[in-house]
């Protein structure tokens, strides 16, 4: 018997209850009795943003977010900074350059964060932006970055602040208007436990003054199109039903579990995952700002990372993520968030252990299983 654990960084683990949502009774997206489930998800979003502003929801993954915010803020030929230490920080360059916008890459080691000094190097640089594009967490290496710092720079500027929290929000706080964020996004299978299929945008009054200003580029994902509809509590094509009946439950059981609480124990995890790999004698690629999403371990040169997730998988139905680009086989990346219990995380690194001795490592079996019980043992006697 074989069941699946995934401790990627998306797509994450789906509860049943939500699994199951999914396949109620199809209903038109038309409908008053659509519509309850539009409004209230709608509400939640908002609390799980901690914002007032209005939650624009896409159909499709959360590159579809950073595509509709990059088309709506940014007209053809105007500057963006855009913040690259990963897979994703390079993609807001991409998708930029693919729809005419003029790019000012601030490109730095996978180790490395966006900080205040590289802003104001790039601002100084390109001072005409008209936003800063980055990441809260990039997935690609588990490095969070410091938006709120980032953003009271921009707007020192007059630059808005762009934040992809597509895998980092729910895991780590980023509270929109305390944090004066002007766009956050996230997508469905990360934080929030559910299938791919949805993305989510919230926008200040700033970025929807900055949308008001020039044309779209986009049919499908123009949010101009989706606020008008959302105004009337619907959708500006066809809805997700499905997806969002499963996003009602999924949403009900994050707020009451609690949105800091939720975040307490995707990084009580996180720590328990790091302190483990330390104590086995492993480095930790993000050293310098390590995120809540996911662990990134450097490997021996000897181990493939992609070899290490192969043999959980296919042994054990454990879901480890190998790296990418230039650390494709250099790093094991083990997620803690979304739907995932202390129990998990402690399942997540006796099965990294077992792999490191299946290939060779000279490795103590247990060594870093205990210190993780000890940390998450601590964590709950001193909460409960």
């Amino acid at each position: 018997m074989k069941k699946y654990h995934l401790f990627t960084p998306g797509p994450t683990m789906v509860p049943g209850d939500v699994a199951l949502a999914g396949a109620k009774d199809m209903i038109h997206h038309r409908t008053d009795q659509f519509k309850e489930i539009y409004v209230k998800c709608a509400e939640m979003l908002q609390e799980l943003f901690v914002t007032k502003q209005r939650v624009l929801v896409l159909l499709g993954s959360g590159t579809a977010a950073m595509e509709g915010v990059v088309d709506a803020i940014v007209a053809p030929g105007e500057k963006m900074i855009t913040f690259n230490g990963g897979k994703f920080g390079e993609r807001w360059g991409k998708i930029g350059r693919q729809l005419g916008c003029d790019v000012h890459e601030v490109k730095y080691g996978w180790d490395d964060f966006a900080s205040v000094d590289k802003l104001e190097k790039a601002i100084g640089e390109c001072p005409d932006a008209v936003a800063v594009f980055t990441q809260l967490n990039e997935t690609a290496s588990g490095i969070k970055n410091p938006v709120r710092a980032l953003g009271e720079v921009a707007h020192k500027h007059g630059m808005l602040i762009v934040v992809d929290g597509i895998s980092g929000l729910t895991a780590m706080p980023c509270p929109m208007d305390e944090w004066e964020l002007d766009v956050v996004m996230t997508g469905s299978q990360k934080g929030l436990m559910l299938p791919p299929g949805l993305a989510f945008i919230a926008q200040s009054d700033s970025a929807w003054e900055k949308v008001d200003g020039h044309k779209t580029r986009l049919f499908y994902n123009d949010l101009r199109a989706q606020r008008k509809s959302d105004g009337k509590d619907t959708h500006a094509w066809t809805s997700g039903v499905s997806l969002y009946q499963q996003l009602k439950v999924a949403l009900e059981m994050i707020l009451n579990e609690g949105l800091e609480n939720v975040q307490h124990r995707c990084h009580i995890q996180g720590e328990a995952v790091r302190s483990a790999a330390k104590a086995l004698g492993f480095s930790l690629l993000n050293e310098k700002s390590p995120g809540d999403v996911l662990t990134p371990i450097l490997l021996p040169e000897n181990v493939k990372a992609g070899e290490v997730a192969k043999y959980c998988r296919g042994h054990w139905g454990i879901y480890f993520a190998a790296g990418q680009d230039d650390y494709k086989d250099r790093i094991t990346r083990i997620g803690h968030l979304g739907y995932q219990d202390h129990f998990e995380t402690i399942m997540a690194v006796a099965a990294f252990e077992m792999a490191m001795k299946h290939f060779g490592v000279d490795i103590e079996l247990g060594k870093g299983v205990k210190v993780a019980q000890e940390i998450l043992m601590k964590d709950l006697e001193e909460r409960y």
